[in-house]
This record gives C-alpha cells, structure tokens and sequence, in this order.
C-alpha cells in the first residue's frame, strides 16, 4: 500500500530503531511495551518520506484511540515531547502463563517442570512460581545482564521491564530483542503462552 506520494507503509529498519530509541522503546503515552508506528506529523497519507522527528510509538490501545478519533493527534505530539518511558526511565509489558507449567528452551536445553531452571553460584537467574489460585497464571522472574554487568531485563511475576537507555529493545510478535550495539545481540526471547524460548547470545546473569 502507498500514499499519494507514492510512500510505502514499510519504514525502514534504521529509522524504526531511531523511532524506538528516541521514545524509550515503549508507547509515548502510556509506556507499555507492545507498540505499534504511527506518522503523526505529518500523518501518512500527507507524508513524503518517513521522518524519525514525525513518528511515534504507540501500544495497541492508546493506537486504537487515535485511529478512532477519541483522542487528538495533538495528545500524541505532546507526548512526543516527554515519552512516558523517558519519564520513568523504562518501558515494561506482562506474559501470560495460564496452560500449564512453561517450559523453558535454553543453550539446546528443554527444562521441564523445574521451578528454578537456571542458577548461578546458587543463586536462582530464572524461576517458575506455581499460581496461588487455580487459573491464574504461573510466575516467572529472572535477571538477564549485557556483557558489563548491567542488568538488560528484568522480569518479575510476569512483568518485564527493560531501561531507556539501552541501545535498541525491539519487540516482535513474541520476541524481546536487545542490543548493546549495532548487529551486538545481549539477549534474544521468544514467549508463548506455553512456553517461553529463550536465546542468550552472552549469558551473563547477575
């Protein structure tokens, strides 16, 4: 699909990563994790060229709102100007585990039923909790560091949260991917309801 300038709807992968960066990886609005690109200023249909200073991330739901006109794109723009991550410092998201116990896929490894599948010097990197009520949805945590020790993300009781700072967070679908650089990967995970992956191209753990 093309606007009447003939732009495509494709953004450019550089310029995505400079849109994500700019609005600390997460909605401007709300900061929720899940997001979606939306050309603001000018909007699509107007634009000639896909501009990083014109684009904003928004979650599905704060999307939503604007497409369907019960907020302005003039909410947008503020936004724009102080991101709700850069205000706090991160943005976050939540999994959701109600099918059973997940599994955990690691360095060729399927761990099953394990509560804390991964440890360190006896200390429980990655754990699983069963839910306190039945159909809630099982718990996990876990601490992920990139290659200085600094922690890249952090995960408790479901909830992820990456920092603002980083060099890109990109989620996809089901995969969380962080860089410490351009082609460095410090962590990669795909999530499932059932399951979660996970790809660790520096296993550093604090």
């Amino acid at each position: 699909m093309r606007n009447k300038f003939g732009l495509s709807r494709d953004i450019p992968a550089d310029v995505k990563r400079l849109v994500r960066k700019k609005c600390g990886f997460g909605c401007v609005i709300c900061g929720l994790g899940i997001v979606q690109y939306e050309h603001v200023d000018p909007e699509y249909h107007n634009a000639k060229a896909h501009t990083v200073d014109g684009i904003a991330l928004l979650c599905p739901q704060c999307h939503t709102k604007v497409t369907t006109k019960q907020w302005s794109k003039a909410r947008v723009l503020l936004a724009m100007k102080s991101p709700k991550c850069l205000q706090v410092g991160y943005t976050r998201e939540f999994w959701d585990f109600c099918e059973g116990f997940p599994e955990l896929h690691f360095g060729g490894m399927i761990l099953k039923n394990c509560p804390v599948p991964i440890q360190v010097q006896g200390y429980p990197v990655f754990s699983i909790r069963r839910p306190e009520t039945e159909g809630e949805p099982f718990l996990i945590s876990g601490t992920f560091t990139d290659s200085a020790g600094v922690v890249s993300l952090q995960v408790k009781d479901n909830e992820w949260i990456a920092r603002s700072n980083h060099w890109d967070v990109q989620v996809v679908g089901p995969r969380i991917t962080i860089r410490e650089a351009k082609g460095v990967i410090n962590l990669a995970l795909r999530v499932d309801p059932t399951s979660l992956y996970t790809t660790v191209e520096r296993p550093h753990f604090t």
